[in-house]
């Protein structure tokens, strides 16, 4: 297995692999941890750990405090060998005022961050929060060191506006050092914390509340396609309330969108949203209240995909609004002899073609490739790009061997006929495909179960 462990463009930046765990109350071994991408030689790896006495690794400091790591492979030459730690290497966080008691590596990590989010949200400007125009939930980035002193430095946090930052930044520099640093094999070492931190601001005053409505419309106003008051809008608009708009999560989706096709008669057909399942469905059953024809998109294309955003994320605020015209999302063509009837066939067409080449290529030969019985899962990403190249492939399997291979498979496909194009400009795209055939008992000529997932 690590024979086949070249360095490919999947995993170019995994120049070491190493295995953690940690030791509970008896000092027994818990959490195992390996790092590389493969699955099996992750398991090959542990499994080989726990056959070895944890006795014979002298481990010089036993706690449930510390993390332990050994390296297990290293690059060389393009290649992983087996080139293990002779010693095992132990860390330990800082510990702050009112956390020494912490009898855990995890619960020494959650009263820090307690403490932390306690501190900041008391000690915060009040008037800094006002100044920003802040209601509703406040998301602020946290990155500092903590040196061998246990003092914290390099300070480096984020929130919505400069002021709100520069605020941010002078609270943490105030924030008492540790009364003892994180250590590395009971030495003290400098110790890089980074969290995210959200605070629910709320505000009685009718007058503020007001003001940050107007600064908000002020800024939704200078955006040159999205507004507040477009008929689909106004439509979202009487079916959610401020409360559930407010609970919507927008963090790692600032915009939240409606997506569908439209068919030979004119009509909406597939249509989606990019919220999860129980948002989505209620997203789509209030758009189709919406009378269609209002929309006016023209020309029409069955072969198109249109969207237009209806929830985004302003300064911390959730928002309805959208814009008087959709976005034109044209799917790229794989094959000149695929059928153009509709964008769900041209999909369709290019999944088949995909599934056809990866399917034939591992169906007969997979399981000579592995140890492992079950169910095998493969998955793999690429990018066309706007000339209709394939670039940008990283490919995941349980173990080296089969993971390059799906990784110079997925490389050798001929460039698409035609790229992706997005309102009338041709686009890159990013496909994910995975995979899981069923070996049942080692049977590897029979795939009873394949099932295929993309988007």
């Amino acid at each position: 297995m690590i024979d086949s462990y070249r360095i490919t463009d999947t995993i170019k930046n995994k120049k070491y692999i190493y295995l953690t765990f940690r030791l509970d109350k008896l000092n027994k071994v818990v959490s195992i941890i390996v790092n590389s991408p493969y699955s099996e030689l992750n398991k090959s790896i542990r499994d080989a750990f726990k056959d070895l006495d944890i006795e014979d690794l002298n481990i010089a400091e036993k706690s449930p405090l510390n993390i332990y790591t050994l390296q297990i492979l290293s690059q060389e030459n393009n290649k992983m060998v087996i080139n293990c730690s002779t010693n095992v290497v132990y860390d330990r966080n800082p510990v702050f005022e009112g956390c020494e008691s912490s009898a855990t590596k995890s619960k020494l990590c959650n009263c820090f961050n307690s403490k932390l989010s306690e501190y900041i949200a008391n000690t915060i400007s009040p008037r800094q929060i006002t100044k920003a125009k802040i209601l509703g939930k406040l998301n602020l980035h946290v990155k500092f060191l903590i040196n061998e002193k246990g003092v914290i430095e390099q300070i480096n946090c984020k929130a919505p506006t400069d002021s709100l930052t520069k605020e941010l930044n002078r609270i943490v520099a105030l924030f008492p050092k540790a009364k003892s640093p994180a250590t590395r094999n009971g030495r003290p070492t400098s110790f890089i914390y980074v969290k995210n931190i959200d605070l629910q601001i709320d505000s009685k005053n009718k007058e503020y509340t007001k003001e940050v409505e107007e600064y908000n419309g002020q800024l939704y106003s200078n955006d040159s396609f999205l507004n507040p008051n477009s008929d689909l809008a106004l439509h979202f608009k009487k079916y959610i309330s401020e409360k559930e708009l407010n609970d919507i999560p927008l963090i790692d989706i600032p915009v939240l969108s409606i997506y569908f096709d439209i068919d030979k008669t004119g009509n909406p057909i597939n249509i989606k949203t990019n919220a999860n399942t129980e948002l989505n469905n209620q997203l789509v059953a209030i758009f189709r209240y919406f009378p269609f024809k209002k929309l006016n998109i023209k020309p029409l294309n069955t072969i198109d995909s249109y969207s237009y955003p209806i929830i985004i994320n302003r300064c911390n605020k959730n928002i309805i609004m959208s814009n008087e015209k959709p976005f034109v999302h044209t799917p790229p063509i794989f094959d000149k002899d695929c059928h153009l009837s509709g964008s769900k066939e041209l999909d369709n067409c290019m999944n088949e073609n995909i599934k056809t080449m990866v399917v034939n290529n591992f169906k007969r030969t997979i399981g000579n490739k592995t140890n492992l019985t079950g169910i095998i899962k493969i998955s793999f990403s690429f990018q066309i790009d706007a000339e209709g190249k394939i670039t940008n492939v990283k490919a995941f399997a349980p173990n080296p061997s089969i993971c390059n291979e799906l990784e110079e498979l997925i490389k050798n496909i001929s460039e698409v006929y035609k790229p992706a194009y997005l309102n009338g400009n041709a686009v890159p795209k990013v496909y994910s495909y995975s995979y899981r055939f069923d070996l049942g008992k080692n049977k590897v000529d029979e795939f009873k179960n394949l099932i295929k997932t993309y988007y």
